[in-house]
């Protein structure tokens, strides 16, 4: 599974939210996605990603259902970084 990737600002083709909800679940009308930021502190509840060459920190801690409407795809993330988020995401949910 990739994850998607999101930007909440009009015609910034740059991601600031990756999903943590499968793709496959689109036709409702929220997605949960989780802030992807540049130069965050990485935490046990936080994962390291790679999107274009550029490090970025998902804050899983902070996920939240936002309206599709809202976002602009922007991509996805690769499969290793898309497992990443979610097992630390599981790893959330679990403590």
């Amino acid at each position: 599974m990739k994850l998607e990737l999101f930007s909440s600002k009009k015609g910034i083709a740059r991601p600031n939210l990756v999903a943590i909800q499968a793709a496959d679940l689109d036709m409702l009308p929220t997605v949960l996605v989780c802030p992807l930021l540049p130069d965050e502190i990485l935490s046990a509840v936080r994962a390291q990603v790679m999107v274009d060459g550029r490090e970025y920190i998902a804050l899983c801690d902070l996920a939240r259902p936002v309206n599709r409407r809202i976002l602009v795809k922007v991509g996805e993330l690769s499969e290793a970084d898309s497992q990443r988020i979610m097992q630390t995401f599981r790893l959330l949910l679990a403590g």
